[in-house]
């Protein structure tokens, strides 16, 4: 009973208010900026043998007014006899990226704690400080994406069974999206875990322990599945649309002469802009869903930690 009278249902007002208090301009351009070191060390070696294969050809300034599958092809068949140096770069790129993540989410969860806007200096401050604690989270969110990884594979190895039985093709076809749908759902399941980890180091401020707040986040989507996926979900989708059609954009935008290079890399900057403020807001969105729960471990005598 005490329980029942202490927990309080999801405040869905303020979760969908959370995309607006995830507009911070100088959150989302230090996310934009930092996130071009990975993006350089992986993109201008790829450039410079660009540059040696198309430069020198007839037909580069209509490559580059236009896509040509022809040329992509010959372009992917030349890039597959040398790919030791792409693997490399594909490799430190993608390693750098992992060592900037938790100081951006340390940068996010300090904006979530504050209630004020924070300078940049706060905001690098806060990515410093919150660094060793988000590192130890990311650590733990190998958990559910190992099993994630893992039920995936056992799902694909039935499919394969499945397809050499299946008399007919929609069988095959049926068996096959099947399985598609239910590696997205593990994959938003421990998308899921992970981001509601990082918003209890925003709903609770004394929480210090990462191995509790992944504890909390797991606890988080068995309590309140529902509130939690759709907070998820919904942002997820709207902000991945605007993303998509500003990648659109970018596709159809040659980077011929300095206004079409400006704007080209404008618009790629923008997709990783509205990527990051999907981070941000999906954190924030599910912060509310954890102060509910809060509110009921202190009304049933559960210690905080838990």
């Amino acid at each position: 009973m005490m329980n029942n009278r202490a927990s309080r249902r999801v405040d869905l007002g303020a979760a969908m208010r959370a995309p607006l208090a995830a507009m911070q301009w100088r959150l989302l351009l230090l996310w934009t900026l930092l996130l071009l070191l990975p993006t350089a060390v992986v993109s201008l070696p790829l450039w410079r043998s660009l540059s040696g294969l198309l430069d020198h050809s007839v037909h580069a300034q209509a490559w580059a007014e236009r896509f040509s599958p022809l040329m992509f092809g010959d372009t992917i068949s030349a890039l597959r006899d040398d790919t030791g140096w792409i693997s490399g770069a594909a490799i430190l790129g993608l390693l750098l990226t992992l060592l900037l993540s938790p100081f951006l989410n340390g940068m996010l969860v300090c904006s979530g704690r504050a209630s004020r806007v924070l300078g940049f200096g706060h905001l690098l401050q806060c990515g410093i400080v919150e660094y060793g604690r988000m590192f130890r989270l990311m650590l733990w969110s190998i958990v559910p994406y190992a099993v994630m990884a893992a039920l995936i594979g056992v799902a694909f190895d039935a499919l394969d069974r499945a397809d050499a039985r299946a008399v007919l093709e929609s069988q095959a076809d049926r068996a096959s999206h099947l399985v598609i749908g239910l590696a997205v759902l593990l994959f938003v399941l421990a998308q899921a875990i992970v981001e509601s980890g990082r918003a209890a180091f925003i709903a609770d401020g004394n929480l210090r322990s990462s191995t509790r707040a992944f504890g909390r986040g797991f606890m988080q989507l068995l309590r309140r599945p529902f509130s939690t996926l759709l907070c998820y979900l919904l942002i997820s989708v709207i902000g991945y649309a605007v993303a998509l059609a500003l990648g659109v954009g970018r596709v159809h935008t040659p980077a011929l002469g300095v206004t079409g290079l400006v704007l080209a890399i404008l618009l790629a900057q923008l997709v990783v802009l509205v990527l990051g403020w999907v981070r941000v807001a999906r954190v924030f969105a599910l912060v509310e869903v954890a102060r509910s729960l809060s509110s009921s471990r202190r009304g049933s005598g559960l210690p905080q930690a838990l």
